[in-house]
């Protein structure tokens, strides 16, 4: 029985330092699911994060996960950054999807495709506090079929390189 509990401990011990590995410095990571029927131009993706320290710098990488009948290569997206202060700073940002003979750029499996696309690298927040983060799409169309989801991590800059 001690041989018993001696091995449940070890791999326990393993199973919670592999996910601290595996953390890679995450803070934030969540998705928001997409209604089947397609994205309106006015709905908002929203994300809310705890930024603990404004000092350290950190990389902000957006998530896409599309349908293989998504009709176009590209996607554009209005990103919206709220600080704690109210602060609002507003980006248009381009994320390329499909290289140039169609084929998707993300990894997929069966008609689904996930990419992640960086959106801000080695940068500080402003103050530390809760932000939010609204996105919409920035495409012509005002709804757009074939966006699965789409995704926000926030991970500690790899060794804080400035």
């Amino acid at each position: 029985m001690k041989k018993f509990y001696l091995l449940l401990i070890v791999c326990l011990t393993i199973i919670s330092s592999s996910c601290r590995i595996f953390n890679d410095g995450e803070i934030y990571n969540a998705y928001v699911a997409l209604p089947n029927a397609g994205w309106n131009d006015d709905s908002l993706a929203v994300f809310h994060a705890k930024i603990d320290d404004n000092k350290t710098p950190y990389d902000i990488t957006l998530q896409i996960r599309n349908q293989s009948f998504y009709r176009y290569a590209n996607l554009w997206l209005f990103v919206d950054v709220v600080a704690p202060s109210g602060q609002t700073l507003r980006d248009t940002v381009e994320l390329t999807l499909a290289n140039s003979d169609g084929s998707w750029i993300g990894a997929g499996w069966g008609s689904l495709y996930s990419l992640q696309c960086p959106y801000r690298l080695n940068t500080r927040f402003s103050e530390p506090g809760d932000y939010t983060f609204r996105i919409s799409h920035g495409m012509r169309d005002d709804d757009i079929e074939g966006i699965h989801s789409v995704g926000l991590r926030i991970v500690k800059a790899e060794d804080g390189k400035e």
